[in-house]
């Protein structure tokens, strides 16, 4: 029995797992090469037929299955865009889950309002909709539902307790270009939908952003708060309403177009190699992956979840699992370590906020969640490293328990 990397062995992969990313190609060169050459760095003024940002947002709209699309500059933006649009502001309330990135939460402090924590299912780390709605009050102003790791949020429910409520539904998609629900992909399934081009994601552009919707009249109001407070037909100083300045550069628009040819086949490849991953996955005693449903009908990734149980694996802590799955050079790691409302800025009184009991995510966060990136399911060779350094750790649970 090979003894454990973390313990001085010798590891399954000594250089780790290939991880290329962006993928790039000359496709992508030429055409940040036109865009600087044109002259035409700042979208503000261009006509829609030589405007990358306007050229963007059709085909994200088209691909995303929205009608419509409002680029803009991060994924932050995108959320407070559609807060603000919404008339979110001082006084109101907006349910998040527990389980995300930090931006999801400070979007809605950073409008004035005051976000509500709720709990996540334990089976898919999506916002549990029961606790969402048990969590409603008279100052509730719309759910923010994360589509967390890329697996959807149970937009079903979602969408009934919208309707049942007349409360908006926002999509925070950051971590799920390409994921489709009931074969159409997530986004405009209620109100709108929030999305991030930063460099980890899918769809990457360094940096940037988008939000999108089939509600004409929520479509041009974003323009404006996205734009300064210009409508879409106002002239450079025509101001009618408050706004932000969040456009989206030419430069990004152009990197985000050529890099959208490649998407959907790197969506399939990932779900070709996490299925494999899968398998192994849910054979190894003590280890899950995340509940399948058939409703997910095209899964993008962000990263990709394992359900750690310790009691299984004698006791042993998550932690050292990580440890020595690193030390084998398959990298892993706990996502994003812990709950948002137990970051130091929840914590010390800076973000005002509302925790409504989240045992789920605190126990999953603390005990259960392993992560790997995304990209490295990109590559199949990646996957075996994955599983081979599955078996050897779970092999040597002996030498497991030694790992400081």
């Amino acid at each position: 029995m090979a003894k454990l990397a973390v313990l001085g062995g010798t590891p399954v992969a000594e250089n780790g797992m290939h991880v290329v990313w962006p993928e790039i190609g000359d496709e992508d060169r030429e055409a940040l090469l036109r865009t600087f050459e044109s002259r035409n760095w700042c979208r503000f003024g261009l006509p829609d037929d030589i405007c990358e940002a306007a050229k963007f947002e059709r085909e994200w709209a088209a691909y995303h299955d929205a009608k419509r699309c409002i680029a803009v500059n991060n994924g932050t933006a995108a959320l407070m865009c559609a807060f603000r649009t919404l008339g979110i502001g001082h006084g109101d309330e907006v349910i998040v889950p527990a389980i995300t990135f930090t931006a999801t939460s400070d979007a809605v402090a950073l409008c004035g309002a005051v976000p509500v924590f709720v709990d996540m299912d334990p089976e898919t780390y999506q916002i549990d909709a029961g606790a969402a709605e048990d969590a409603i009050t008279g100052k509730t102003k719309a759910i923010c539902a994360v589509h967390y790791a890329g697996y959807p949020a149970d937009l079903d429910r979602l969408s009934a307790l919208s309707a049942k409520t007349g409360i908006p539904v926002i999509e925070d998609c950051a971590h799920a270009q390409g994921t489709a629900w009931r074969r159409k992909k997530v986004g405009a399934h209620v109100t709108a939908g929030c999305f991030s081009f930063q460099q980890s994601k899918s769809l990457a552009s360094g940096e940037g952003g988008a939000v999108v919707t089939d509600n004409d009249d929520l479509a041009d109001a974003l323009w404006a708060v996205h734009n300064l407070g210009r409508t879409m037909e106002a002239r450079r100083y025509d101001h009618t309403a408050l706004g932000y300045n969040f456009r989206l550069c030419e430069f990004e628009a152009t990197i985000l177009r050529t890099q959208l040819k490649r998407l959907q086949e790197q969506t399939e490849r990932r779900m070709r190699n996490g299925a494999v991953l899968g398998e192994a996955i849910n054979a190894t005693e003590g280890l899950r992956t995340l509940k399948a449903d058939d409703r997910i009908t095209q899964r993008g990734y962000y990263f990709y979840i394992v359900r750690y149980n310790a009691d299984e694996w004698g006791g042993i802590h998550r932690n050292k699992f990580i440890k020595a799955m690193c030390a084998e050079g398959a990298h892993s790691f706990a996502a994003y370590g812990q709950p948002v409302h137990q970051n130091a800025s929840y914590i010390n009184g800076v973000v005002p906020h509302r925790v409504a009991g989240c045992p789920n995510a605190e126990r999953a966060a603390a005990e259960e969640q392993v992560a790997f990136g995304s990209h490295a399911l990109l590559d199949k060779a990646n996957v075996r490293i994955i599983i081979d350094s599955l078996v050897k750790v779970r092999e040597n649970l002996d030498e497991l328990r030694r790992v400081e």
